[in-house]
């Protein structure tokens, strides 16, 4: 084999590579991407996503929509400290007592308030939340509450108190049940809610209370999930329950109020 004839050879083995190496770089580029679209950001802090939300129409439709009355708003309640094992102190809270099935502990008053009160950033939100509402002119009507401290104290410093309160209403944490019941008593739940027309009914709860099966309609996320003080909105038919608009976290509502 003549030495040209050599050369030629390596070359084409290096442009060969070279062509194989772009490739993959480029399919694995590809591939990162694909991944990252699926599962989003990747951030250790699930508040940094909001630092470019921008209120969409939908958000300022159904914030101004809810000044009419007439919806179910399921909030999660305020701030609270992430303590270990806190559906312990919860079943604690909502059950190792002698006050009745619908009642609570009261645990603001006892040696675990920590582990289930709002902590002092919390009692600062629920109270923010409460003059918003004032200011915008959110009404409301019957107040409905988990039996847990940091729902009731978010019912109180938020919406001025509460008239019930339900074990139903507290997550799924700290029990052992059947999902298919559990999903069908919470569904009855709603749906035997009072809505009157010109208010809007409020559920103080948690964050692992509602799931999609209790909704007629298809609009609900696949796990709902809200930030502390976010809430979702729901309204009734004579079919069942319709989920119609979440807000993430309470400042998605808030500034549709607010332009500059």
């Amino acid at each position: 084999m003549s030495k040209t004839i050599r050369s030629v050879l390596v070359i084409l083995a290096i442009l060969s590579l070279a062509i194989v190496v772009s490739a993959s770089a480029v399919y694995l580029y590809e591939k990162r991407k694909k991944i990252k679209s699926a599962f989003g950001p990747q951030t250790s802090d699930v508040n940094s996503a909001d630092v470019n939300y921008d209120a969409s129409e939908m958000d300022i439709y159904w914030a101004k929509e809810i000044l009419n009355g007439g919806y179910i708003l399921h909030f999660r309640h305020a701030e609270r400290d992430k303590w270990l094992d806190v559906q312990m102190y919860d079943a604690l809270e909502s059950d190792v007592h002698q006050n009745g099935l619908d009642e609570s502990r009261y645990a603001e008053n006892d040696y675990f308030g920590d582990a289930v009160c709002l902590n002092e950033r919390g009692k600062v939100q629920a109270k923010a939340i409460g003059e918003h509402i004032k200011y915008v002119g959110l009404p409301i009507g019957n107040v409905i509450s988990s039996v847990s401290c940091r729902a009731r104290q978010t019912a109180e410093l938020a919406f001025g108190g509460f008239d019930s309160q339900h074990r139903r209403l507290l997550h799924k944490g700290p029990y052992t049940e059947k999902p298919h019941i559990r999903t069908q008593q919470l569904t009855e739940f709603y749906q035997n809610l009072d809505v009157e027309d010109g208010v809007n009914t409020i559920v103080s709860g948690h964050n692992n209370v509602i799931e999609c099966e209790m909704f007629i309609n298809n609009k609900c996320p696949n796990k709902p999930r809200l930030e502390e003080g976010g809430f979702y909105i729901f309204s009734k038919s004579d079919d069942g329950l319709i989920f119609e608009y979440e807000f993430h976290s309470y400042h998605h509502f808030s500034r549709a109020f607010f332009e500059r």
